[in-house]
Order: structure tokens, then C-alpha cells, then sequence
């Protein structure tokens, strides 16, 4: 039986892992950067809309009084959603490359480790449990896809929202835009804080599921021999403490991933608390209209939107990487000597290989 060992949670070698895995990427780079054009053209639109919004409010609310231009309504609505289209049109294409991608990746992946296994001398497979490697086959090539493909559009489409909504703030009023700022910095701090202390969790998480499957695999298949030198008992007391730190495991960073959802959603209600009493103090003073403060809601949550997502991206590449970390690990490992030459040679001196 394989004892259960609590592994340094420190990466071995995280650089050489990502180094690794951007080759595996290189053969789908225009693919890749043609989905993240897309995603940030998709994102740029998004941005002009709160623009086109304002513009719709000040006509609304400069009509009441002497009457509502219902062309310029009607104009302005109709160019908000050809914008809102076509974002959303670029947005569908984006994943749609991201699907075809992550699939062509993950079967290049699985192939080679296929070709590896063929490959490696028996001394490997005495060491290590076929249920690890089964995991590194399964789960970590499933959870680096998935990186792939969840998260880097993902991280392209939220800076770009969070670059634009920020410079369109402060297109649109200086003070507001400090306001909704210096509001949400507060997300920012606690995110980085958040990923900083849960990503040795998220090593440990990926290592531990493989020791269980491995665990698993291992007295299953030798069932017969467990129960025949009584060893049920000590096959449970084992299994128990691999399952129980395990779950530790996935308790502490699941915790500590989903702490940021609530947070960043009271960050961005406190914003829209701030933007709508300071846009309030400055309307009654007759220095901005209705419409940017209309326009500044939106940019509030436009400017908190991608603050979720990256937290929701961090989560991802933080799996991501100590599962690329497992199986580039496996990928690298020696592999058994070319015996072809010797094959030859001995084909040529008539060995009969008889006993």
C-alpha cells in the first residue's frame, strides 16, 4: 500500500510547467488571439453603450419640459442596440473558438501522455499508483482545459472593461469617477490577498485527489488480497485519512475562492451608494445632468463586473496551474532506452530465441 505523505505544497517548478504549457498552445496562437481580439472588440462595445445611455436620459429628461425629440429617442435607441448586438454576436464567436481550441488541446494532451505511458520502464508504474496516473490523465488534463478555456478570455474581456470603464469615467466627470474608484480599491486589495494565501491549497487539492484515485484503484483491484490477510480495517483507517485531509483541502480553498463573491458584490453595491449620493450633491448644484448619473451607474457595475471575473479567473488558473504542474511532471519523466539498434542486430545474427 502506498502511504499517504502531505507533499511540500509549494510548486516544484511552476515556470518550466508554464513554459510547457504555452508550447502545447503555440499550434492554436492565431486561433487563440483572433478569439481574444473578438472578446475585447465585444468588451469595447459594451463600454460605448453607457455613453449612448446618458445621451438618451439628457434627451428624455430636456423634453419634458418643452417637449421629447422622439426622432432622436428612436435614433439613439436603435444605434444602443446595434452596439448591444454585435457585442453580444462577437461574445458567442469568442467561445465558440475557445470550445474548438480547448478540444483540439486537450487531444494533443491525452495523446502524448498516452504515447509517454508506452514509453516508461516498469520501475515508474512499481512507484507510482495507476490511480495517480489515471487522475493525471483524467482530472488535470480536464482542469487545464478548462483554464484554457474559461479564463483567458475571460481575463482579456475584463481588463479591457475595467481599462474602459475607468478612462470613460474620467471622460465623463472627474470627481464621480475618484468616487467609484477609490470605493472598489478595496476589492482589489482583498482579491490579491484572497489568491496570495489559497493557492497552496489548490496544489495540495490536485496532489491529494490523485493519491485518493491511486488509494482507490489500488485496493479495488487487490480486493481479494485485502480481505484474505484481514486487512479491511487498515484499508479503511488509510482510506479516511487521505479522504479527510482531502477534504481539508477542498474545504480551505473553495472558502477561500468563494469569500470573493460575496465581498466584491457588497464592493459594488457600496459604490453604487457612493456614486448615487455624490452624482446626487452634484445635480442640485446644476453641475452634471441626469443623464451622467445614469451613465455612471452603469460604469460602476461595468467597472465591478470584471472584478468578479478575475476573481472567478484566478480561482480557475490557480487550479490550472497545479494541474499543469502534475502532468508536464509526468510528460518529463526518463522514459525506457530506444532498443531498435539491438532489435536490428540481432535480427541480423539469426537469434532464434529459442529456450
Amino acid at each position: 500500500m502506498h502511504g499517504h505523505n502531505m507533499s511540500s505544497s509549494k510548486p516544484k517548478d511552476f515556470k518550466k510547467s508554464m513554459k510547457k504549457f504555452i508550447n502545447y498552445c503555440k499550434p492554436y496562437f492565431l486561433a487563440i488571439t483572433i478569439s481574444l481580439i473578438i472578446s475585447m472588440i465585444s468588451a469595447i462595445l459594451t463600454i460605448i453603450g453607457p455613453d449612448k445611455l446618458k445621451k438618451l436620459a439628457n434627451v428624455i429628461t430636456e423634453g419634458i419640459a418643452t417637449g421629447i425629440d422622439l426622432n432622436k429617442v428612436k435614433y439613439i435607441t436603435i444605434i444602443l442596440l446595434l452596439i448591444y448586438l454585435i457585442s453580444a454576436i462577437f461574445g458567442y464567436l469568442d467561445e465558440i473558438i475557445m470550445a474548438i481550441v480547448t478540444n483540439k488541446f486537450s487531444k494533443v494532451l491525452r495523446r502524448d501522455i498516452t504515447k509517454k505511458i508506452n514509453n516508461m520502464p516498469l520501475s515508474y508504474f512499481d512507484k507510482h499508483s495507476y490511480g495517480d496516473i489515471l487522475s493525471r490523465i483524467t482530472n488535470d488534463v480536464d482542469t487545464l482545459s478548462q483554464g484554457l478555456n474559461q479564463s483567458l478570455s475571460t481575463i482579456v474581456t475584463s481588463l479591457t472593461l475595467l481599462l474602459g470603464s475607468i478612462i470613460m469615467m474620467f471622460i465623463t466627470n472627474f470627481i464621480m469617477a475618484i468616487t467609484a474608484i477609490v470605493s472598489s480599491l478595496f476589492g482589489f486589495l482583498f482579491m490579491f490577498i484572497v489568491i496570495s494565501k489559497s493557492q497552496k491549497y489548490f496544489d495540495l487539492l490536485q496532489k491529494e485527489l490523485g493519491e485518493l484515485n491511486g488509494y482507490i484503484e489500488e485496493v479495488y483491484s487487490g480486493h481479494n488480497v485485502v480481505r484474505a490477510y484481514n486487512g479491511v480495517k487498515l484499508a479503511n483507517e488509510e482510506f479516511d485519512i487521505i479522504n479527510t485531509s482531502l477534504a481539508e483541502n477542498v474545504r480551505k480553498s473553495q472558502f477561500l475562492s468563494e469569500l470573493m463573491h460575496p465581498f466584491m458584490g457588497f464592493i459594488g453595491n457600496f459604490s453604487y451608494v457612493c456614486v448615487c449620493i455624490v452624482g446626487s450633491i452634484l445635480a442640485i448644484k446644476g453641475t452634471i445632468s441626469f443623464g451622467i448619473i445614469v451613465a455612471f451607474i452603469m460604469y460602476v457595475r461595468l467597472f465591478n463586473q470584471p472584478l468578479s471575473r478575475l476573481a472567478q479567473s484566478a480561482t480557475s488558473l490557480q487550479s490550472c496551474a497545479a494541474a499543469s504542474e502534475r502532468v508536464f511532471e509526468f510528460l518529463d519523466e526518463v522514459e525506457m532506452e530506444d532498443e531498435s539498434d539491438i532489435i536490428k542486430k540481432l535480427n541480423k545474427n539469426n537469434v532464434k530465441g529459442e529456450i
